[in-house]
């Protein structure tokens, strides 16, 4: 369905407030005709629930690490 130009890359840039910000890039390069489809509706649509999805991840680790950080913090104390 995807051909070899096909991928994801993520560029992870940590700020100097302590927050990383997160680039994605994903490229879809159909090799028949329902790849071709498909990668327009991933390209057009598809888009903004990829991103939601990502940034649903993204928070979820943020609240997994949030409250790792709290735990340990009344562990020392």
């Amino acid at each position: 369905m995807w051909g070899g130009a096909s991928g994801h890359t993520y560029t992870f840039m940590r700020q100097p407030n302590g927050t990383t910000d997160i680039d994605v890039v994903v490229v879809r390069d159909g090799k028949n005709l329902i790849g071709w489809v498909l990668g327009f509706v991933l390209g057009t649509i598809g888009k903004d629930v990829l991103r939601k999805a990502l940034e649903n991840s993204v928070k979820a680790i943020e609240a997994r690490n949030g409250a790792a950080r709290g735990a340990r913090a009344l562990q020392a104390g």
